[in-house]
């Protein structure tokens, strides 16, 4: 690493400064100029699909159910894995019977993808897909293995 870089790790980011010095062609003047360098690092602010999971809900869906899976995927907000929609509004967007709605709903939970935190929320499975940094990622598994959890969910 650069001796003039310095990594913060709370945003895994190296930051750096130098001095440069340039000529301009035309005059010949000698500009002395600071230079900034910033790399981000890690794995930040992307959507991150593990495909072998995402196969297997896949598998389980046939091309009208997949509609209804993608409307969600793109709906899923980002910041904390949550899609919001009752079987209404999906029904209104993608053009779905109710009961092929409640069909994946029922699949997705079964295989993991979702759980229903209230009647329009779901939350999605971060060992699925998620979009961001490996420590937004572990504190999305904490709050989803807990939202999971039978005998945590008894005692509310």
């Amino acid at each position: 690493m650069d001796k003039n870089m310095q990594y913060h790790a709370d945003t895994q980011v190296l930051l750096g400064t130098q001095r440069k010095k340039f000529r301009d062609e035309e005059t010949g003047e000698l500009i002395e100029v600071d230079q900034i360098t910033k790399r981000a690092l890690g794995q930040q602010q992307f959507w991150k699909l593990y495909l072998v999971d995402f196969l297997q809900v896949l598998g389980v869906l046939d091309s009208r159910q997949v509609d209804i899976l993608v409307y969600i995927l793109e709906n899923t907000e980002q910041a904390n894995n949550t899609f919001i929609g009752t079987y209404a509004k999906i029904q209104k967007d993608v053009g779905a019977a109710k009961g092929t709605i409640a069909t994946v709903m029922k699949k997705l939970q079964e295989k993991g993808f979702i759980t229903k935190v209230q009647n329009g929320v779901w939350q999605v499975s971060p060992k699925i897909m998620m979009k961001g940094s490996e420590h937004k990622k572990s504190l999305l598994l904490n709050y989803y293995d807990d939202s999971t959890d039978p005998e945590r969910n008894e005692e509310k």
